[in-house]
């Protein structure tokens, strides 16, 4: 299992907010569960390979990709998180 730069940079950012007790820490710690489903289920989703529950599996693949894309977006929003703190 490998880090993805999403899960990198919301651990960091987690870390400074909780080290200079920083608001908005919800930002970097919901970036980080979304970052650990899709580490964990994202290559499921882009197997193609489904259950026989079909309809199941197709809403399961689409929550996945949605905590896949938060992720991904996520992770900008960390960074520009981390400005706003050390300039305000």
């Amino acid at each position: 299992m490998r880090l993805n730069s999403s899960i990198a940079i919301a651990t960091i950012t987690l870390l400074i907010g909780i080290g200079f007790a920083k608001a908005y820490l919800w930002i970097p710690a919901t970036v980080l569960g979304a970052g650990a489903v899709w580490l964990l289920m994202g290559r499921w989703v882009a197997s193609g390979k489904r259950g026989s529950a079909a309809l199941a599996s197709e809403i399961l693949a689409l929550l996945v990709n949605s905590a896949g894309i938060y992720a991904a977006l996520g992770q900008f929003a960390c960074l520009v998180l981390v400005g706003v703190w050390f300039l305000a």
